[in-house]
């Protein structure tokens, strides 16, 4: 499974060592998740990252590398009405690259979090994990 990754879980993950963003990341190579996102996301990552703690930034610097940064995609060729055009890069992305939408931005997102977008669901990454271990597909073992 394809997991897009929107700029607030990464940042997420990166701030804290005990959220559901960053067993995300600590689950996907166990569960076969691939963890993708675009430069547009990273961009965004890079601007913030200074100001979370200075440790936000190690932490990081040691995730980034699961990560496969995808092409960044402006447009599509469905009909779209969505009220926030900064955020349309990261919905366009995650419908171009990826199964599911990881955020948590309910600001810009609350419309569809827990809805889908074309079919994709848009989630928080505590309800994708629960969803997961729900439907019996999460193996939460620790890595070897």
């Amino acid at each position: 499974m394809r997991l897009f990754l929107d700029t607030s879980v990464m940042l997420s993950a990166a701030a804290s060592a005990t959220g559901a963003s960053r067993e995300v990341f600590r689950l996907a190579s166990i569960n076969g998740w691939l963890l993708v996102t675009t430069h547009y996301a990273i961009d965004e990552v890079l601007r913030h990252l200074p100001d979370l703690p200075l440790q936000a930034s190690a932490d990081w610097a040691a995730m980034r590398p699961s990560i496969l940064i995808m092409d960044d995609v402006l447009t599509i060729n469905r009909p779209v009405v969505f009220p926030v055009p900064k955020d349309k890069p990261i919905l366009f992305g995650a419908l171009a690259w990826a199964d599911v939408l990881l955020t948590l931005d309910h600001a810009d997102f609350g419309e569809l979090l827990g809805e889908s977008f074309y079919g994709m669901p848009v989630l928080k990454p505590g309800p994708f994990l629960k969803r997961e271990r729900d439907a019996g597909r999460l193996n939460p073992a620790s890595p070897a």
